[in-house]
């Protein structure tokens, strides 16, 4: 919940948090069509139809705007669908997985660790009954693990605690005879630091695609 007067700051009830890991609370960073920080990955299909075949060249790296720093990227899939007719047959390089049915092939590249050097999958459909497949369009999905420090983009949230501030004054005796090794101190009321918290962050993708 957070307060009228500070709508930045959300406190939250951890009682509901200590027997098991849950949800405490979701939000939803909001961009700019044009903005491209948001998202790790970068894809570049390139469709070519060729008489009753049709071929795709899918190139994938990381996006500049995360920086220099390599990105490893977990359970790293990109799938590709086509429209129109259905294929009868598919060849991919490196192997991927054509199903029929859901026109569409995939490639399950597992963990790879992407910087600014350009990837690519290749494969070409080839029609059923002289009919050529049209292109359609192309998914991605991915997770990113890591500590915060790890992972500068996104949504720029930060978790932090309030506590009290461990900073003593102290207090001037008015005996002018006292010894000044007992000099009395005490906390400064309403003093209060934001101290933030060690996290581990899981980075997902949503709906990620290219056409």
């Amino acid at each position: 919940m957070s307060a009228p007067d500070k709508p930045e700051e959300f406190s939250v009830d951890l009682s509901h948090v200590y027997a098991k890991p849950s949800v405490a609370f979701t939000y939803r960073v909001h961009t700019e069509d044009s903005d491209t920080t948001q998202g790790p990955l970068i894809l570049k299909p390139a469709w070519k139809p060729q008489g009753d075949k049709l071929g795709l060249l899918i190139e994938y790296s990381l996006n500049p705007a995360w920086g220099s720093e390599p990105v490893s990227f977990t359970n790293l899939v990109l799938v590709a669908t086509y429209q129109g007719a259905r294929a009868a047959g598919c060849q991919t390089k490196p192997t991927g997985t054509h199903l029929k049915e859901k026109s569409l092939v995939y490639w399950r590249l597992g963990d790879v660790t992407l910087g600014p050097e350009t990837h690519k999958v290749i494969c070409r459909f080839v029609g059923a009954e002289n009919a050529a497949p049209e292109p359609g369009h192309i998914d991605a999905r991915w997770e990113i693990n890591g500590a915060s420090p790890m992972i500068g983009q996104g949504s720029g949230i930060s978790i932090s605690r309030l506590e009290a501030s461990k900073g003593k004054e102290k207090e001037e005796s008015s005996d002018p005879f006292a010894d000044d090794s007992i000099a009395n101190f005490m906390v400064s009321p309403g003093a209060e630091n934001w101290v933030e918290l060690e996290t581990h962050r899981k980075f997902v993708s949503g709906k990620y695609e290219a056409k």
